[in-house]
């Protein structure tokens, strides 16, 4: 929405959609696991950060992350200037490479929605602001990138007048 890829309106259904998707995707791999190993199974994300000295590092890991895969998205499909044929490559190096730097550290979740459905499906709540704050954040700074400093004529944000 940042950058004008997202109207208004169409803000609270795609969050539903999203976590909607989240909750689906969960329920399936809870369906097709053994009980033993949808539990013990790092995809799930929240039997990562498990005490309170983990939580900062979570945090900035699932920022950078975030930031890494909205920046490959947004610079590789949405901006005029640099999209190209690409984009999809660029987009699943991003994901690879944030699975592998940041899934020891924090699950390497980069979506609230991906961390949501295997929270209900599990009913474990312990320390899961982390994977919506961390986006958050993450989302926020590609969005101040883009609109203010990065962005083409379509996403950037021009002050008339100075």
């Amino acid at each position: 929405m940042l950058i004008g890829g997202l109207n208004l309106a169409m803000l609270l259904p795609y969050w539903i959609s999203q976590l909607c998707g989240g909750l689906i995707g969960a329920a399936l791999a809870k369906a097709v696991s053994p009980e033993e190993r949808f539990w013990n199974a790092s995809g799930a994300a929240f039997v990562t950060v498990r005490e309170q000295g983990q939580v900062r590092g979570a945090v900035v890991a699932e920022l950078i992350l975030t930031a890494l895969l909205a920046l490959a998205v947004c610079m590789g499909a949405i901006n005029e200037k640099t999209r190209g044929p690409l984009a999809p490559f660029s987009i699943g190096f991003a994901v690879t490479a944030d699975i592998l730097a940041g899934g020891a550290v924090s699950g390497a979740c980069m979506n609230p929605a991906r961390a949501f459905g295997p929270a209900v499906m599990a009913s474990h709540w312990d320390f899961h602001w982390v994977y919506w704050l961390g986006p958050l954040l993450g989302s926020l700074l590609v969005g101040v990138l883009i609109r203010f400093i990065i962005g083409d004529g379509k996403t950037r944000l021009i002050f008339k007048g100075r």
